[in-house]
């Protein structure tokens, strides 16, 4: 398995899958988090065989580098993308970002000005972190009134490690994040390569609850900006997903040229609950997009 070599360290990288025409452009997939890994996309290896894929872990989290915490940043992040698409010598792409990827995604958009992007793809994505705490708030109201005191009460003390606190987190979890089973595949990955410094770049840039952002991500917000996007823009959620589909919609219009998928019977880990349903819609799009 190949490792990029950089001034911070290493970025791990897998990259499969060959084009078999110049207009099925490159894939380039973007995880979530912070701090999660490339696994999450893995469905796409054995799925998306006429498409050249790149999958990454982000610097900081999973197989890569450890980075100190004032490097824990979207600059950061976002100069570690660019450094892999030079690497691999990538002009032109699709951009996939799911959850905080679609942030990253957005980031690079924007800082870039949209080099070498043809199209961006964002499932579940964080936008803005104002409106992530508002859906956030109105889905632990679905929960039993002894789960929300718990959370409610737990995040005023910033008792986010409590036994209590973590046995109600699972109730939303369940609901809103991931409504399969356990994975044994993903739970051999884990053991034989531990995501030892995810944790610390999730805590150091969202925070200890998955409701509210205490990280650097607080005041994150590209919804503002949303309509300068110039390419295709498409938008997927899960029919349970936290980042809702109501939101996404909203977000979706905005863009000039975006649209909304929303898969049926899915949260927010939509890839790994209902793979063939999000593998299809992601190729859907874009056939769709290089036929024009």
């Amino acid at each position: 398995m190949p490792f990029l070599r950089h001034k911070l360290g290493r970025t791990f990288y897998e990259s499969f899958g060959h084009s078999k025409s110049e207009d099925a452009l490159p894939l380039v997939c973007l995880h979530g988090g912070p701090g999660g890994s490339h696994f999450y996309f893995m469905p796409f290896k054995g799925s998306m065989k006429d498409r050249h894929i790149v999958l990454y872990d982000q610097v900081g989290a999973g197989r890569s580098s450890e980075i100190p915490k004032k490097l824990q940043n979207v600059k950061t992040l976002v100069n570690d993308l660019e450094t892999l698409l030079a690497k691999l010598k990538i002009e032109r792409f699709h951009l996939l970002g799911t959850s905080w990827g679609g942030s990253l995604a957005l980031e690079y958009y924007f800082r870039t000005r949209g080099r070498g992007v043809e199209s961006l793809i964002l499932q579940s994505p964080l936008v803005s972190t104002k409106s992530w705490a508002k859906d956030a708030g109105r889905l632990l109201k679905t929960l039993s009134p002894a789960d929300q005191k718990v959370i409610r009460n737990c995040l005023e003390v910033g008792a986010t490690d409590s036994k209590v606190y973590l046995e109600a987190e699972k109730a939303y979890y369940k609901r809103y994040v991931y409504r399969g089973k356990p994975d044994p595949v993903k739970a051999r990955y884990q053991k034989r390569y531990p995501n030892v410094h995810g944790k610390e770049l999730y805590m150091n840039m969202w925070g200890p609850s998955e409701f509210r952002a205490t990280g650097s991500l607080q005041t994150f917000d590209r919804e503002k900006d949303l309509k300068s996007i110039q390419v295709p823009t498409l938008f997927i959620a899960g029919q349970y997903d936290e980042a809702t589909p109501k939101t996404l919609a909203r977000f979706a219009k905005i863009v000039p040229n975006g649209e909304i998928q929303v898969i049926r019977n899915a949260s927010h880990a939509i890839l790994s609950e209902r793979p063939k349903a999000m593998i299809k819609v992601v190729s859907s799009f874009l056939k769709s997009v290089e036929s024009k």
